[in-house]
């Protein structure tokens, strides 16, 4: 069972008042009569002995808080029993309505049930208390970079990164739509990325946050007419007001990429200007862009949600364009390797010719030379 015991902790944004540890008690149901109020200290990440560890030894130790959303606040913990760091987003409980409760315990039953390398992937949740009152946690995997959204406030990317980062987001959300799921919310704040190349990829990037998801067949638990998902990446059938299907995350994705390879959000203005842009004009994705880039950006971004690619065909296309980039740089390698060696070749020929030349001359003179000597001997 998990209970609180109080804890002050600081963070890399200043003090952070958690008024909370998660402990583990297996021996019974009630909360132990021992307390804590310490600054947290990192755990010796090798397992516990099972014969001489504490019923009550923490679980889950607070470190820094990393984040907060509408509806939760998230912290990188360390995992004593497993020795590693995570990622545990308490949900807050304030002014909660039933839906905001219903809402809450699907996203955490919903994520419990993917398994997918561009998910962040789910360990654990539970019940902690917080001044007296119950909040629910999740334990997810804990991704070692920042988001998208951080990202593209440098600069925009190049278009080999855009490639690996959409081929993974649109397998991603491939998995989830064969599942009957709509996520609702891709937008670059919702993209967490390592900058470690793995997988064939010259960057790892994960699907966050399934607060608002929806299931294909409509049910939802948010009240009529309400548009969900964030207004500069909602689908134009969202802005309506109309049934949302897999293909508006198609919609939303192609935006998030389209932005990447700019370094700019497409539409703009507040939620309810960004939000009717889309239903005047479609996006403008500029003519510097690769053809192959510009065809499926339109595809994706089209009004009719009937004539918008699968999330699946979106990442085998990506694919083709990473491939596509990769035989061309090998190619331009090879031509720059030929060029290289063609030159170090006509050197070489210069100089042997060059030597021949001085060579010839060489004996030319010592041959002038011998018979101007013979000549005078005569």
């Amino acid at each position: 069972m998990h209970v609180m015991a109080p804890v002050s902790m600081g963070s890399a944004r200043g003090p952070v008042r958690t008024d909370w540890l998660v402990r583990m008690d297996d021996q019974c149901g009630a909360p132990p009569d021992t307390t804590y109020d310490q600054e947290p200290t990192m755990i010796d990440p090798q397992p516990a002995d099972p014969a001489t560890a504490s019923p009550s030894r923490l679980r889950y130790d607070f470190l820094e808080h990393l984040g907060s959303g509408g509806m939760a606040d998230v912290y990188r913990a360390r995992d004593t029993e497993l020795g590693r760091d995570v990622a545990i987003k308490v949900f807050r409980d304030d002014e909660d309505t039933i839906a905001d409760q219903q809402r809450r315990e699907r996203e955490i039953h919903l994520l419990g049930t993917l398994n997918h390398p561009g998910l962040v992937g789910v360990f654990d949740a539970g019940t902690l208390l917080h001044d007296g009152h119950p909040r629910r946690y999740l334990v997810m995997e804990l991704v070692e970079g920042r988001s998208l959204a951080h990202r593209l406030a440098k600069a925009p990317m190049k278009p080999r990164q855009v490639a690996d980062i959409g081929s993974q987001l649109a397998d991603a959300l491939s998995y989830v739509h064969a599942r009957s799921i709509v996520h609702r919310d891709v937008k670059p704040e919702n993209v967490l990325l390592d900058e470690t190349p793995a997988l064939g990829y010259t960057l790892l990037a994960k699907l966050a946050d399934f607060g608002v998801a929806q299931f294909v067949d409509g049910s939802r638990l948010t009240s009529d007419g309400a548009i969900m998902g964030t207004a500069a990446y909602i689908s134009p059938e969202q802005a309506r007001g109309d049934e949302v299907g897999t293909p508006s995350d198609v919609y939303s994705l192609g935006l998030v990429l389209l932005e990447a390879l700019r370094g700019e959000r497409e539409y703009t203005g507040t939620a309810i200007e960004a939000a009717l842009a889309r239903l005047h004009r479609p996006p403008a994705i500029p003519d510097e862009v690769p053809e192959d880039w510009r065809e499926l950006l339109r595809a994706m971004t089209h009004d009719d949600p009937a004539k918008r690619p699968t999330a699946h065909d979106v990442a085998a296309t990506l694919r083709d364009i990473i491939r596509s980039m990769i035989i061309e740089g090998r190619g331009k390698h090879e031509r720059g390797r030929r060029v290289v060696g063609a030159g170090r070749s006509t050197a070489a020929r210069t100089a042997v010719l060059a030597s021949s030349v001085v060579g010839g001359a060489v004996v030319l003179v010592v041959a002038v030379v011998g018979a101007v000597l013979g000549a005078g001997a005569l």
